[in-house]
């Protein structure tokens, strides 16, 4: 029996990593931002971008971006709401996540929960690509996603709904809700 490509991808197989927001993500380019002149940053958030590599932009129309956080059970390691990194796609699982955006486990981020953000316009932000990341059991997080530096101190205005990020891979958009999860990922 053969399976069509639907059929498997209706059971979760035949799914490669970013093709669904592929649909969806936020394209960054002349219409929604302008480059104007590089921000020195310090090195160890030159070195999460790809190569070194990002560019310095103010935004000239609202753009979308998400956000991806989460403390451990203890409430007391993890990645904070309103965190300094952003990026143009949404994820699709918790897996992807961890992969596209190379979120090392010692950094403790739960990755459940994840905010929508609209930023406003005439507001600076820096763009590169995440990059890789070597675990310490030699496995490497490829990185690759768009990986957009956020303002020190953005507001949770910005926030336009929140949504739980399972284990299972997304097939379309997801739905956001409004009300604000507890940030403390339960056992």
């Amino acid at each position: 029996m053969r399976w069509t490509f639907e059929e498997l991808k209706e059971l979760g197989l035949g799914f490669v990593s970013g093709s669904t927001n592929q649909k969806f993500k936020t394209i960054l380019n002349e219409s929604n931002i302008k480059e104007i002149e590089k921000q020195l940053l310090n090195e160890e958030i030159t070195n999460s971008f790809k190569d070194g590599k990002y560019k310095t932009y103010i935004t000239i129309n609202e753009i979308v971006l998400y956000r991806t956080y989460g403390l451990t059970p203890s409430g007391k390691a993890g990645a904070k709401q309103l965190g300094a990194f952003a990026t143009t796609e949404f994820a699709e699982s918790r897996i992807d996540v961890k992969m596209r955006l190379a979120l090392n486990p010692q950094w403790k981020n739960a990755l459940y929960i994840e905010e929508k953000i609209i930023v406003p316009k005439d507001v600076v932000i820096n763009v590169g690509i995440v990059a890789p990341v070597k675990l310490l059991s030699g496995t490497i997080l490829k990185g690759g996603a768009d990986q957009i530096l956020l303002p020190f101190d953005w507001p949770e205005e910005w926030v336009v709904g929140y949504r739980f990020v399972t284990s299972e891979p997304l097939m379309d958009y997801p739905k956001y809700q409004k009300e604000k999860p507890s940030e403390i990922r339960q056992k």
